[in-house]
């Protein structure tokens, strides 16, 4: 259960989040406070990982406060979800970089969507502590979302990753424009051609006589065998890239046809061809339902610790093996399921929302490890992760106490 103070006087507001814990119930507990003040000391007493802060309450001082935490260096495992008026306050607010901001969204969209928000922070925990661990770390952004398949989740999670690459100087402003029209691009195909089934003609046919395309998506979810399949987001922030892969549950298309044709006006079908020129490469597998991207990096991006380490990829009924491993590694469980089996016989499952496996722990020397679903593994030194915890005792409180993370 994750406690989440909310600095906000704003009644539907409070509303909404109300509703949001009766439908979760367990997930998460809600704690309002009118004070900045009283906030402040309630997040450094408890370790909270995720802040609301409502813009919209102008007699709450919310942006003096968010201006304060962007400056504290005691508090660097906080995400902060800044809830804004309208579109031009978001912009103006994402101008200014800040490495704890989870989101920023307005007022209409928070109220529309709250619930889908917190079953996504729910379902992705362990995104709200990767992405300022490995951050801080030095080494790789790596991660894995499992989308449902919704046109309103895979905004939400585009505007998460971009809003990470971005406020972590992985990315520009520029940048953060053409990623954000990729990743909507790739994510609308795997949805609407992939997962839901739309052809080219259908949709032709459908936009033409005035509709919108999330009608024929929503028309077409209410089939459970379609409703049910998800869509998969791998990405890997290296120093001087960042990678992406989208997979969809369909069948395929012929994207070679689709990379050859000309770019013309029409209603639709030239986004493939307009992403292609925006990324820095662009590939499909053989069957079409996996496209593979990579951006280029800002200049300004941070100078990593570790430089661009690898990813070890592992298939279901796996025993781990990683080359060149030592008593004195951890990894970071990026997608998957493990089960470890040690010598006294107890067996601990490992999910993502684990965040580390303590796979080469001298305390393991003896333990197997059994790959329970295809995982992904990011391998570090165990030595970094000491350090960093030695001097930011707050994050490595938060890891043991909140998260019960043995690493």
């Amino acid at each position: 259960m994750i406690t989440v103070p909310v600095l906000s006087t704003t009644e539907a507001i409070n509303h909404a989040l109300d509703v949001m814990t009766n439908d979760m119930k367990g997930s998460f507990v809600i704690k309002l406070f009118s004070s900045p003040e009283e906030i402040d000391s309630f997040i450094r007493n408890n370790n909270c990982e995720l802040v609301i802060l409502d813009f919209t309450s102008t007699d709450l001082r919310c942006e003096d406060f968010y201006n304060s935490l962007k400056t504290d260096t005691t508090l660097k495992y906080l995400n902060i979800l800044v809830i804004v008026a309208d579109e031009g306050e978001r912009m103006a607010l994402e101008m200014e970089l800040c490495p704890n901001l989870l989101l920023c969204v307005n007022e209409r969209e928070f109220l529309r969507n709250c619930t889908r928000y917190f079953k996504i922070f729910s379902q992705n925990v362990q995104f709200l502590y990767n992405k300022l661990l490995q951050y801080h770390l030095g080494i790789n952004g790596a991660g894995t979302f499992v989308c449902d398949n919704d046109s309103a989740d895979i905004v939400i999670y585009a505007d998460m990753l971009v809003t990470y690459l971005t406020n972590t100087s992985r990315i520009d402003m520029d940048g953060k424009f053409l990623l954000q029209t990729s990743l909507m691009e790739m994510l609308l195909n795997a949805l609407e051609h992939g997962n839901c089934g739309i052809t080219y003609d259908e949709k032709s046919r459908w936009l033409e006589s005035g509709h919108d395309i999330l009608e024929l998506i929503a028309n077409r979810n209410r089939q459970p065998e379609i409703n049910s399949k998800k869509i998969t987001i791998d990405y890997n922030a290296c120093e001087k890239e960042t990678s992406f892969c989208i997979k969809d549950e369909g069948i395929g298309f012929d994207w070679r046809a689709m990379l050859e044709k000309d770019i013309q006006p029409d209603l639709h079908g030239m986004g493939i061809k307009m992403t292609e020129r925006m990324v820095k490469r662009l590939a499909y597998n053989e069957k079409g339902n996996e496209v593979y991207f990579t951006i280029g990096n800002s200049p300004n991006a941070p100078e990593f610790t570790k430089k661009d380490l690898k990813i070890d990829n592992f298939k279901q009924g796996e025993t781990l093996n990683i080359e060149g491993s030592s008593p004195e590694k951890l990894a970071f469980l990026i997608d998957g399921a493990i089960t470890g089996t040690f010598p006294n016989s107890k067996k601990i499952e490992y999910l993502p929302g684990n965040i580390f496996i303590p796979l080469f722990k001298r305390e393991s020397e003896g333990a197997s490890f059994t790959v329970t679903k295809d995982a992904k593994l990011l391998v570090i030194e165990r030595a970094l992760v000491d350090n960093f915890f030695a001097k930011e005792t707050p994050f490595k409180t938060l890891f043991e106490t909140c998260l019960k993370v043995v690493y």
